[in-house]
């Protein structure tokens, strides 16, 4: 058997600096990683960036519902225009902070913005429109009124 002298170890091939640096760019190897960070601010926030909407009608009505766990009322906004729906959902927030045990004092201001809107195929009542706000799901509904035309006929 061949023994070889173990202070005698074979060198690696020289490597071509220019191939690993083509390679290295070829596998992208951030992009997990930034693509989890994109994710976690995105689906972590206070607020959503947006929020699931459904839409149907029963014989008398019209109905949308918005679900939006977890916002308070006061930072929802409904806009009736004219065959559509916008509801925006707001948040600004203030967070201040003070640590004595190592003397610092934090303060953060965040505003979150996010807004959806919905046509219907009926034309709005807004007297007889109504919303309610419950166990996180926002309900408009509004009498079935078909739509006018804004055309007029010529005589």
């Amino acid at each position: 058997m061949d023994q070889q002298d173990p202070r005698q170890q074979k060198k690696p091939a020289p490597r071509n600096l220019m191939n690993d640096l083509d390679a290295f760019f070829q596998q992208n190897p951030f992009q997990d990683v930034l693509k989890s960070i994109d994710a976690f601010f995105e689906n972590h926030g206070a607020f959503p960036k947006t929020f699931p909407v459904r839409s149907f009608e029963t014989k008398q009505n019209w109905i949308v519902e918005a679900e939006l766990p977890g916002i308070p009322r006061e930072s929802i906004h409904i806009e009736l225009l004219d065959s559509r729906i916008r509801i925006i959902v707001e948040n600004d927030l203030e967070l201040e902070a003070t640590h004595k045990e190592n003397g610092t004092h934090s303060r953060e201001r965040r505003f979150d913005h996010t807004e959806r809107i919905v046509s219907i195929p009926y034309t709005i009542d807004r007297s007889r429109t109504r919303a309610s706000f419950a166990n996180g799901i926002l309900r408009i509904q509004g009498p079935r009124f078909p739509k006018t035309s804004n055309t007029l006929t010529i005589e």
